[in-house]
């Protein structure tokens, strides 16, 4: 749901094409009237990374670095939640290679792949029957809805269902240096608990079984763990509090084409394990996650009437956060519309201001006209966010566009030359 703030990618849910109405206007221009000039194209400029719901990332370090606490951080962007302390399950299931489960396009795994252990045994169970042992690299493809593992030997085991446990691990050689795993075509490293490996529609579906309040959590990349070293601790705080809410209410129902809780990236929350538990800086993010974990099956989440709730959160506002239903459809009590002056003045924010332009052809295809002279945002919402957009023919004869904040997003974004915009808060367009 997420934005991984330190690469600037786009929040949890990924970038969904929608459809705008399209409102066609009727003036036309009077007799005589001089045409307008047709620029070759039309530069916008923004601010702001994401969908503009909860918590700006960006928004929340600032306000560490101003003294705010993770309590503070929380009650601002999230009107009238609370951080409380709730039960929780133990572990949690990761898929890191697979089938598409939320009928998304372009996230999905369709080739066999390949598994390998560093520094370390492991060994391949069914069950409590352990069915193989070795080091190094294991090729898996599937057939007939059956997961294949091909061993370094060149042996071939064909099992509904296996575990992959490696050494260093509770599972297997506790006491030996702990092993790490990769797994071709995912991009993460594990090094914590195991891997479920089985089939689905026909492709290997790995998952990352480990436990939810430390091992999970250490892993999420959503928020660089160096902000630790320049004040922003408390904003480390702040997204372990969401992020284990995000993934507490995932966990109370299993999707079945996974066989998993959640998938590793913006679908859901961005997790690469190791790579990511094992980075520059990452004891202030282990530390802000160990500050919000009571035990294993025990930490704080964001509730709202008692009962925890979805955050959501993304990389930094153009001035300004949304109300729920003026990005997507549903009105969202706690995620309000507040001022955030914070995520632009974070230091680090490379999208504080942005550029992106639209070329004269894209623009026509845009509007439906045959030539635009000019594009105005004739309409915003509360947060700031595009609303409506007009275009103006050299003849007078205009045309606009309206939708929710994200799908003027997504249609502009598709339209650009860079074929994506950071976000809907237009500040101005002009002809170039």
């Amino acid at each position: 749901m997420n934005t991984r703030t330190d690469t600037n990618r786009p929040h949890r849910w990924g970038r969904l094409l929608l459809t705008l109405a399209l409102v066609a206007a009727t003036l036309v221009a009077t007799p005589g009237t001089a045409s307008a000039a047709v620029p070759g194209k039309f530069v916008i400029t923004g601010s702001g990374y994401g969908h503009g719901i909860g918590m700006p990332q960006y928004g929340a370090y600032e306000m560490s670095r101003r003294g705010s606490s993770a309590t503070g951080i929380l009650a601002h962007y999230y009107r009238g939640s609370a951080a409380a302390r709730v039960a929780t399950k133990a572990l949690i299931d990761v898929q890191v290679y697979g089938p598409e489960p939320y009928s998304f396009s372009g996230y999905e795994d369709t080739t066999a792949t390949k598994i390998t252990v560093h520094d370390g045994g492991w060994r391949l169970r069914v069950g409590t029957q352990t069915i193989a042992r070795g080091s190094g690299t294991l090729g898996m493809s599937t057939s007939k809805g059956d997961g294949l593992v091909r061993l370094p030997s060149g042996r071939t085991i064909k099992r509904e269902r296996m575990v992959l446990q490696w050494a260093g691990t509770p599972y297997y050689r506790p006491d030996a240096t702990p092993a790490t795993v990769t797994v071709a075509g995912a991009h993460g490293s594990y090094r914590y608990g195991q891997l479920l490996l089985s089939a689905s529609e026909g492709v290997p579906n790995i998952v990352n079984r480990l436990r939810l309040n430390t091992q999970y959590l250490y892993g999420l990349a959503e928020m660089p763990a160096s902000w630790g070293t320049t004040g922003g601790q408390e904003a480390l705080r702040a997204q372990a509090v969401v992020a284990r809410s995000y993934a507490v209410l995932k966990m109370r129902q299993r999707n079945p084409v996974c066989e998993c809780h959640v998938v590793d990236d913006v679908r859901d929350q961005y997790f690469s394990g190791w790579k990511h538990a094992s980075g520059f800086a990452n004891d202030y993010w282990r530390n802000a996650v160990r500050s919000t974990t009571t035990s294993l099956t025990s930490g704080s989440v964001l509730t709202y009437g008692g009962e925890t709730v979805t955050a959501h959160y993304y990389s930094s506002s153009g001035g300004r956060t949304a109300n729920s239903e003026d990005v997507w459809s549903s009105f969202v009590p706690y995620e309000r519309s507040v001022a955030d002056p914070y995520s632009a003045a974070a230091p680090g924010n490379g999208y504080a201001r942005w550029y992106r332009a639209i070329g004269q052809a894209a623009a026509q295809d845009l509007f439906g006209l045959l030539r635009v002279a000019s594009i105005r945002v004739a309409d915003k919402y509360s947060s700031g966010q595009a609303r409506t957009l007009v275009a103006t023919s050299p003849t007078g004869v205009t045309r606009s566009i309206s939708g929710k904040a994200d799908e003027i997003r997504s249609l502009v974004g598709d339209h650009t030359i860079a074929g994506d915009v950071p976000s809907s808060w237009f500040k101005s367009i002009r002809a170039d």
